[in-house]
């Protein structure tokens, strides 16, 4: 073989080029590889930090609404200022946030001159309620929250309290004597000691639902509160606790709650009046002076109401009305017309006011109704008879079906009528059944002449009751009662979903977060 075949066949045998061109693939799939991690590496990178900052964003709009939420606490009149709070986050934060006001329908922007008419709903599902907007950022990141805000619930309770002392206003004392327990509560007034009203919830006394009171509360006897057996157990909510014994296990008092004991609650008062309800009223359905409503819910396919009332001339007028389209009366004053009647225990009969209320805003009520109902009294309502919805009119005390809802509404006092002279009863109403929810903006939930007279039986109360101060509607406790009403009050839970129209008007209230949306980015 010649030296040049041999020196061919080395060169072919010889694989280092091969090699070389294998290594150069390798470390180009290789370098690809690492190019395709670093991009998704990247990617996610990016992807984390939007996330992030997304929820930062977030987190920052609640502050913004946390914050709102804060000044309606400290102020419930904040909203009428149609004000903003400054974003307060750290500063060393990257996040801040921007609350936007959002006008009622049919309003372009929040106005101080009518912050009713231009921020609070008036019609539907939402009436009652106003909305703020509050937009969080967080670096390049921002996410909206919308919160809907709406009065705080006393229909929550079958029975509510500010004060559990007697109204000081309805007693024959004096202006120091009365100013001695006038807006205080029972930790405040005890110790002054005598003038101050207390009322027990005696033996014989039910509170069948959830209940609250701002105060202490006089307990004692055998008196039950929460439904035996409910499912979820009722909160019986006494801020001040229990007197003459603090112990629940000392009591031979029932609570059927989730702790067989009462808990405490959120301080919440109630309104100052009922005014507002002017706002919404239809003219029609708007009356002046002392007037007198009966509901005939089985007349017609809604119901008519019988109205009777006192013109500027003082004359008596009568008519009978369709049932009102937004659920709404009112009954104010008679500015042409004299009221100078003011309620006290003493003076509370229909022979006795009838000459000095003709001018007042108080409206009387009895009846049946099918259809939802507000009657408010600027000054006072009445009830002079049974109050209940057609559809129980044979098993009076069965719960209420259907969605019609009656509320009764006044800035001063909601009374049962009751005439008694001499310690002998005259018109009045035994063991009645009234299904309502009941609110007394600045007194009581009473009966007239509480103290007078035989034993009415038991007052039935299917709904709600709210109360400044709280009335008193019998004396004597246990079965054998001296005079007026044993406590039978069940709690309508339809009025957590179902509130009468308007009942909860929002001048003066107090305030919570109905519902939270997220117009944007989820």
């Amino acid at each position: 073989m010649s030296a040049v075949t041999t020196a061919l066949r080395g060169r072919l045998a010889d694989e280092r080029g091969f090699t070389m061109l294998a290594t150069i693939g390798v470390m180009f799939v290789t370098s690809m590889l690492l190019t395709a991690a670093f991009v998704a590496a990247t990617g996610d990178s990016h992807s984390s930090f939007r996330d992030t900052s997304s929820k930062q964003a977030y987190y920052a709009a609640i502050a913004g609404i946390q914050q709102y939420e804060y000044e309606l606490q400290a102020n419930p009149d904040y909203w009428q200022t149609c004000k903003a709070p400054s974003a307060t986050l750290p500063e060393e934060s990257n996040e801040r946030y921007e609350i936007k006001l959002l006008p009622a329908k049919g309003a372009t922007e929040c106005s101080t001159t009518s912050p009713f008419t231009s921020m609070i709903e008036s019609t539907g599902s939402v009436a009652n309620t106003f909305r703020i907007e509050s937009t969080g950022y967080a670096g390049s990141a921002s996410r909206a929250v919308v919160a809907t805000f709406e009065v705080a619930g006393f229909l929550d309770y079958i029975y509510f309290t500010n004060y559990e002392q007697g109204d000081p206003k309805i007693f024959e004392s004096t202006k120091a004597e009365q100013e001695k327990c006038e807006g205080k509560y029972y930790s405040v007034w005890q110790p002054a000691g005598g003038n101050c009203q207390k009322i027990e919830f005696a033996t014989g006394d039910s509170v069948n639902g959830p209940m609250h009171t701002n105060d202490a509360a006089d307990v004692g006897g055998s008196a039950t509160f929460g439904r035996e057996g409910h499912t979820p157990k009722d909160v019986v909510e006494i801020n001040g606790g229990t007197y003459p014994n603090a112990n629940c296990k000392e009591m031979s008092a029932k609570f059927y709650t989730a702790s067989g004991c009462y808990s405490k609650g959120i301080t919440m008062p109630p309104p100052e009046n009922d005014t507002s309800l002017g706002f919404y009223v239809e003219g029609e359905n708007t009356f002046e002076g002392v007037t007198y409503l009966e509901l005939k819910g089985s007349e017609g396919a809604e119901g008519k109401i019988a109205a009777k009332w006192w013109n500027k001339e003082g004359k008596e007028e009568t008519k009978t009305i369709n049932w009102p389209k937004n659920g709404l009366i009112y009954v104010k004053e008679n500015p042409n017309v004299s009221c100078t009647f003011e309620f006290k225990n003493s003076n509370a009969d229909e022979r006795s006011e009838s000459e000095t209320e003709k001018g007042c805003g108080t409206v009387y009520v009895k009846g049946t109704y099918k259809k939802s109902l507000t009657i408010a009294g600027e000054d006072e309502l009445v009830i002079n008879g049974e109050l209940y919805p057609t559809n129980v009119a044979s098993t009076l005390g069965s719960a209420p079906s259907g969605t019609a809802t009656l509320g009764l509404i006044a800035s001063k006092y909601v009374r049962i009528y009751h005439e008694c002279t001499g310690g002998n009863n005259g018109t009045s109403l035994e063991n009645p059944w009234i299904y309502a929810a009941i609110l007394s903006t600045a007194h009581s939930f009473i009966v007239d002449h509480y103290d007078c007279g035989a034993q009415l039986g038991k007052l039935h109360i299917y709904g709600a009751i709210a109360q400044n101060y709280r009335g008193t509607v019998g004396t004597g406790g246990g079965f054998g009662g001296s005079t007026g009403y044993l406590k039978d009050y069940k709690y309508d839970e339809r009025l957590a979903t179902e509130e009468p129209p308007y009942y909860l008007a929002p001048l003066k209230a107090g305030w919570k977060i109905g519902r939270l949306t997220a117009p944007s980015a989820g």
